[in-house]
């Protein structure tokens, strides 16, 4: 199970280095040929296709490293205990948030699907496709994290910049 959590976590890893690279890509090129007076009008609509893709990929990263802004003022005060059911409840609001965003993204894609691109030559779903896939990596991160806390691990949040890349 370690090993498969180990992949996926490379993998995402991997994703996130390969959208961003190809955003950069994307916004270079249409820079540069708008300088030459030739502009390419699907490096546009790429690039915004590449960062929405990109931000649930670092939304997927962010959650798995716990590294999501979290206002720990109120929580910090609570005994263990109580900590512990609050953090309960955080990852139950997760998986909740998480399952309308798969329930509205299949009609996302459902109505998009013979929507062809203005500037590409794909369907307009390409760019909700992501949000599913999203969506089950956070509730099962979410149910991982209820798990620990069930367990008695650490549930509290790790300190900025204290984790490795």
């Amino acid at each position: 199970m370690k090993s498969l959590l180990h992949l996926s976590d490379r993998i995402v890893r991997w994703s996130a280095v390969a959208l961003l690279l190809a955003l950069l890509a994307a916004v270079l090129l249409g820079v540069l040929s708008r300088q030459l007076n030739a502009p390419l009008a699907w490096t546009d609509e790429l690039a915004q296709y590449l960062l929405v893709w990109a931000g649930f990929v670092g939304w997927i990263l962010a959650a798995r490293r716990r590294s999501h802004i979290r206002i720990t003022v109120f929580a910090d005060m609570l005994p263990e205990s109580a900590g512990r059911v609050l953090e309960i409840v955080t990852q139950l609001a997760i998986i909740a948030f998480a399952a309308v965003l798969i329930r509205y993204s299949f009609g996302l894609i459902e109505r998009n699907w013979d929507v062809e691109s203005i500037a590409l030559p794909i369907s307009t779903a390409a760019l909700y496709i992501v949000m599913p896939l999203a969506g089950l990596a956070l509730i099962l991160q979410a149910v991982a994290e209820i798990a620990d806390v069930l367990a008695g691990r650490k549930f509290s949040a790790p300190e900025p910049g204290s984790q490795p890349l």
